[in-house]
């Protein structure tokens, strides 16, 4: 899994697997990024080309960090990099969106970040990592010029924060001549985004550089496995977005961290009931490590397992404690601390570890039957599979909001045969899946009901504002995942 070089007649076919009469407008878009890179960096000339993807998860949604699948597929939207190694170690970037400024930094380990929120940050923490992990000699590293676009909206759950940290990786390791094998690196970049203090579970960063155009990839973690999954040729994904953004505000951060949490103390009131039932010791560190398939244990005697450890009420930090035989200390301590150290407040409503724990085990057992109706090409299936997706989004995992539902119902409404939020929650896109011969019934009915309609009804609300129709209303190809390449083999 090395740099990606194709035999292909065009390799942005390859890459976007699109109908040629699309091909002119991504070939245009990398000349101009080619030509700004030249007027940036007046006398140098741009050697290699980096593109990484974002991605849609279709169905899968906050089961990764707990160890199960997910089902995501890399978009034909992405970041592009115009990069040439300069002598030294400093790295300058230009975005090509005006409204982020220029950004340099030395590739000297440590990197120290720039204020919080800060986009250069994402590029610091791909090259802060691989540093870190020893891929490019720290005494020997040298840094680049660059000049990136994206076209992946940003705050709506695509995953744009990953693509910018992966295509930074690549920058840096093709301008220090370095190869990593692509599994290694998801692994690796998953951990080097704490950086930016988020710390998702792996699934952003493997879909990106994993992907393989036209096929959806089912993503099994510890270890890191992709299975590609063919995608129906009579079925689109479209994505919508609610233009809520899905901002990394203290409360959602908060509201993200708790369910976290709360897996955590699903995960040790599951390895004290097995015990006690079965008499075998467990320490699950995630739900996956106590699901009835890793220790053999049938499906429904798990489940009456389950019930019987965790209880189906709200828990006090009190009453967990009670039922692992500990103190609340040790309890907070151990299973309520955040990665900056703190501990989480406890709910006034409780932990809802019930709910978060059923959530997480039916959405990995829709993963699995999704990959076998996809391959089936039994539409209506996936369409049903993604529609109760949503709803345990809604209800156990409570993920959505208001414009979320209302955007979720006038798709079912136009003649989607699924439509679920996609990402964190909170805000952010719905996925939807769209039989070839709807879409322009979808397209319009969407467009009239929900951007014309249910938005300017709610204008009091904060909603993004957008340029065009087409950066929020989009159907996706599965596009191919990250690759680095010599700027005259793709310009050719």
């Amino acid at each position: 899994m090395h740099p990606r070089h194709h035999d292909s007649p065009d390799v942005l076919q390859a890459v976007y697997h699109c109908p040629p009469g699309e091909l002119t407008s991504h070939r245009l878009r990398y000349q101009r990024l080619c030509a700004l890179f030249e007027s940036m960096f007046p006398g140098i000339r741009p050697e290699t080309i980096v593109r990484a993807p974002g991605r849609v998860n279709l169905i899968g949604e906050h089961t990764d960090y707990n160890g199960y699948p997910v089902l995501p597929m890399a978009i034909d939207r992405d970041f592009v990099f115009a990069i040439a190694a300069r002598p030294g170690r400093k790295i300058e970037i230009c975005n090509e969106d005006p409204l982020f400024e220029k950004r340099a930094f030395d590739a000297s380990y440590p990197i120290v970040p720039f204020s919080q929120g800060d986009w250069g940050n994402y590029v610091k923490a791909a090259v802060h990592g691989i540093l870190e992990a020893g891929l490019v000699d720290r005494e020997k590293a040298v840094g680049f010029n660059a000049v990136v676009g994206g076209t992946i909206p940003e705050s709506a759950g695509l995953s744009s924060s990953s693509a910018l940290v992966v295509g930074s990786a690549l920058a840096f390791l093709a301008a220090n001549k370095t190869s990593v094998d692509y599994r290694l690196l998801a692994d690796l970049l998953a951990r080097a985004e704490r950086y930016v203090g988020s710390e998702g579970g792996g699934m952003d960063q493997a879909v990106s550089l994993l992907a393989e155009a036209g096929n959806a990839v089912k993503i099994d973690f510890f270890p890191l496995q992709t299975t590609p999954t063919p995608l129906p040729e009579n079925l689109n994904f479209v994505v919508c977005n609610s233009l809520i953004r899905a901002p990394k505000s203290e409360s959602v951060r908060y509201a993200y961290n708790r369910r976290v949490i709360e897996c955590r103390l699903a995960s040790a009131l599951l390895s004290k009931a097995v015990a006690q039932k079965t008499g075998r010791r467990i320490a699950a560190a995630r739900l996956a490590d106590a699901s009835s398939g890793r220790l053999g244990i049938e499906g429904a005697t798990m489940d009456e397992i389950a019930r019987e450890g965790i209880g189906i009420a709200p828990l006090s930090l009190k009453e967990v404690a009670q039922r692992l035989g500990t103190e609340t200390e040790t309890v907070e301590q151990k299973y309520c601390r955040l990665r900056d150290g703190s501990v989480l407040k406890e709910p006034t409503d409780g932990f809802q570890v019930w709910k978060r724990y059923r959530h997480v085990i039916t959405e990995a057992a829709r993963v699995d039957q999704a990959v076998r109706a996809l391959a089936e090409g039994a539409i209506h299936e996936v369409g049903k599979l993604m529609n109760q997706s949503h709803a345990s989004c809604r209800d156990d995992y409570e993920i959505s909001c208001p414009e979320l539902e209302a955007l979720v119902s006038i798709a079912r409404d136009h003649g989607a045969l699924g439509a679920r939020l996609t990402g964190a929650g909170f805000g952010g896109c719905t996925v939807n899946a769209v039989p070839s011969g709807m879409m322009d019934e979808f397209v319009s009915g969407v467009t009239r009901d929900y951007y014309h309609g249910y938005v300017k009804r709610e204008n009091g609300k904060n909603f993004t504002p957008y340029r065009e129709l087409r950066d929020v209303l989009f159907p996706c190809r599965a596009s191919m995942g990250a690759g680095t390449w010599q700027t005259a083999e793709l310009m050719r």
